[in-house]
């Protein structure tokens, strides 16, 4: 447990000092160390420490201080206009006036060595009704920030899929592993809670306890070294600030009856698909699309979903793969790689290319090359 806590604190200096995703890596970093901070609630109990005068009430609130951190790390993260602000702030009311109650209590009887005294005086500030409402708070703010969390990584994830064709672009799995682990730190949580509530089971072990602790050290291990290791995806982000904007235009998009104009919008794509192979650029968005085909990009996006049944980004992909295949049939290109190939065809990521590829044929490049032949 003590090795998590110290994995927790030197994983929090590393991504404060991390020149990669600046802004958003704070919000990790504190998330980390907060999760660390709580991992000391069983160790006080574990050494004994608890029953001692000094560490007596010892003030411990973090646990309402972490779903929200990790909540605003992602959302910065995938957000290159996001900016904590003063409105940010009331996120952290609850924290912040639970660590302001467990301080007065802890300072008010910091000088009284009898235990017993101690726990008297606490006990006639309301200091159990508190922790318990402590207990119901930590695990609705744990569901509360994982479904806004979710919410808020599936409308990135439909914006990205309507918008960009760019395989380089972050598709954010990380955030994905993330949220999941997250999910299962939650339920542990809840059930924890729920065990010592129903059952008063931590008057009988704190082996479920300590079972949660060893789960929080992997998980701060985890954490800190996937974040830490993240490329700087902000950067990516800002060069593209401009497409960006375009989110809460496409963001509203709905199904609306097929019009004379959609059929004429319908045509006008794929003369741009087929006849200017507009998908070869890797880096095309719906902005340049619809710089190019001189029509607004919320009526191109819908235009696709609705009449190609697929997001922006799978169309631009399918005709890429199309591209690979009838290159890869022909001889003058033989002497490419299956990269080279990707890479004339639009794709600019390997792993991305062998993965769609395999998605839209069900074999592998090197596998349909080979039958090919």
């Amino acid at each position: 447990m003590l090795i998590g806590i110290t994995q927790g604190v030197v994983m929090s200096v590393l991504l404060f000092r991390s020149k990669n995703n600046k802004r958003s890596n704070p919000f990790l970093a504190l998330g980390i160390l907060a999760f660390s901070w709580v991992s000391t609630k069983p160790l006080l109990h574990t050494l004994h420490l608890w029953d001692t005068p000094f560490f007596r009430y010892f003030p411990n609130g973090a646990d309402l201080a972490i779903a929200p951190l990790l909540y605003l790390y992602l959302v910065s993260l995938i957000d290159p206009e996001f900016r904590f602000s003063r409105k940010h702030i009331i996120h952290f009311i609850p924290f912040i006036l639970l660590q302001g109650y467990l301080m007065f209590i802890y300072f008010s009887l910091v000088g009284t060595s009898d235990v017993v005294m101690k726990d008297q005086i606490a006990n006639s500030l309301y200091f159990n009704p508190v922790k318990d409402l402590e207990s119901h708070g930590a695990a609705l703010s744990s569901v509360v920030y994982l479904i806004l969390s979710f919410k808020k990584f599936r409308e990135y994830r439909e914006w990205l899929s309507n918008t960009i064709s760019d395989s380089s672009f972050p598709e954010f799995k990380w955030i994905k592993q993330l949220l999941l682990l997250c999910l299962a730190i939650g339920a542990f949580l809840i059930f924890n809670y729920s065990a010592d509530l129903l059952f008063d089971l931590n008057r009988i072990t704190d082996l479920h306890w300590t079972i949660f602790s060893l789960f929080g050290a992997f998980s701060i291990y985890y954490l800190g070294i996937a974040g830490y290791k993240l490329p700087n995806y902000e950067l990516k982000l800002q060069e593209d600030v401009a497409v960006l904007s375009s989110k809460k235009d496409l963001s509203t998009l709905k199904k609306t009856a097929p019009s004379q104009r959609d059929t004429e919008i319908v045509k006008v794509i794929n003369d741009a698909l087929k006849k200017d192979k507009v998908f070869l650029n890797p880096t095309l968005n719906i902005q340049e699309l619809s710089r190019k085909l001189s029509l607004p990009q919320q009526e191109i996006s819908q235009v696709i979903n609705a009449h190609f049944h697929k997001k922006f980004r799978d169309l631009i992909n399918e005709y890429r793969v199309e591209e690979v295949k009838k290159m890869l049939h022909s001889e003058k290109m033989s002497h490419m790689s299956i990269l080279g190939v990707a890479l004339e065809c639009g794709f600019n990521s390997e792993a991305t290319f062998y993965r769609i590829f395999k998605k839209n044929t069900g074999l592998s490049p090197k596998e349909y090359r080979r039958q090919s032949a």
